[in-house]
């Protein structure tokens, strides 16, 4: 991220770790956004959307003075948020800040499977998602669909949506009769937990034979500039291992925008932090494409026998620097760009949607 990174971090960085000194800051797997009242939320939100919005609360435990920021239990999510508190406090003690908490005292609390599992089905309302009878569910990026789900307002109340909690749905039917489950999540959709909600989906419900997943990711290829292209493909290397499945969205992709469509290797990385030089320099050439998610849904969606697609937005690039990149996402260019890319994804879906699963 180059000289990017002190502003994509401080953006990031929940204002109670900026607030003073602490014994420690421990980052620890808790969703407690409206069962904790001590529960500080953070306010950077950008709460101008129905989805992903949601970022880790924090506490202060007074007697031990000790700062728990309340991360959505996933591991690459809670080392994600670590790092990123951590990498700002060391950023300002190179230079010359000594009153806030030293970055060698965060640290997080690992969280597993079966974490981020319990917290789905117990601090969440997936359970009561209608699913039965729903072929294809769409993850990610579900409120910039409004052709196709008939909502249109892109606030945080979630009007239009249906569901009472974090999660949020609307299911329609389309010309062939295929259901499709919108189905939108308040916190971070990150890294593995996307996973674990395709595999619950996938073993709970029968009836779906898809998951599609829109989101954004980060290039590593030189010459390509974010925010005007969309990346998609089958293949990802997760944790040193190639996954492979039959890509459901490459074909309609590839045949109504080659013009801003790449199809590449993916590769799945638990934080943009993990990308360093030594990292691109070892994958660049082999690999095009890096998020957190699209390798983990694949090893879910592969594992319970069901097809898989993504079609994402080239939002940053890891070969070389240009202008627009993660830590100013909120520029007119970007938006008005991204809204190009946003109109060329409903195309793609209405089309894809409406033909035999």
């Amino acid at each position: 991220m180059g000289t990017s990174l002190p502003q994509y971090l401080k953006i990031k960085v929940h204002q109670l770790a900026l607030e003073r000194a602490y014994k420690e800051i421990i980052v620890v797997p808790d969703y407690n956004r409206y069962g904790s009242p001590s529960s500080v939320a953070f306010d950077g939100e950008k709460r101008d959307k129905p989805f992903n919005w949601e970022r880790p609360t924090a506490r202060v435990d007074e007697e031990s003075n000790i700062l728990y920021v309340e991360c959505f239990p996933g591991f690459d999510h809670i080392e994600h948020y670590a790092e990123i508190i951590a990498g700002y406090l060391r950023i300002l003690e190179s230079q010359g800040v000594n009153n806030l908490t030293p970055s060698s005292a965060v640290s997080f609390i690992p969280a597993s499977c079966s974490d981020t599992l319990r917290a789905l089905e117990e601090r969440t309302n997936l359970s009561e998602f209608p699913g039965d009878g729903v072929d294809t569910v769409v993850l990610g990026l579900v409120w910039h669909l409004g052709d196709l789900t008939g909502i249109t307002k892109k606030d945080p109340s979630g009007a239009g949506w249906n569901g009472n909690g974090p999660w949020q749905w609307t299911i329609k039917t389309f010309g062939n009769g295929r259901r499709v489950a919108f189905l939108g999540f308040r916190p971070a959709f990150w890294g593995c937990i996307s996973g674990e909600v395709v595999h619950y989906l996938a073993s709970r419900y029968k009836s779906v034979k898809e998951v599609i997943y829109l989101g954004k990711l980060g290039v590593l290829t030189k010459g390509v500039r974010p925010n005007r292209w969309l990346a998609t493909g089958g293949r990802s290397l997760v944790n040193g291992r190639m996954v492979e499945w039959d890509n459901s969205l490459e074909p309609v992709s590839c045949e109504l925008a080659s013009e801003c469509v790449m199809v590449g290797n993916h590769v799945t990385l638990g934080s943009v932090l993990h990308e360093t030089k030594e990292w691109h320099a070892e994958l660049a050439g082999t690999v095009d494409f890096v998020d957190p998610e699209i390798g983990k849904i694949a090893q879910a969606a592969v594992r319970s026998g069901i097809r898989f697609g993504y079609l994402h937005m080239i939002t940053d690039n890891l070969g070389e620097k240009y202008d627009e990149d993660l830590s100013n996402e909120r520029t007119e260019s970007v938006l008005t760009s991204r809204a190009r890319l946003h109109r060329v994804v409903q195309d793609v879906m209405g089309h894809h949607l409406s033909r035999p699963l």
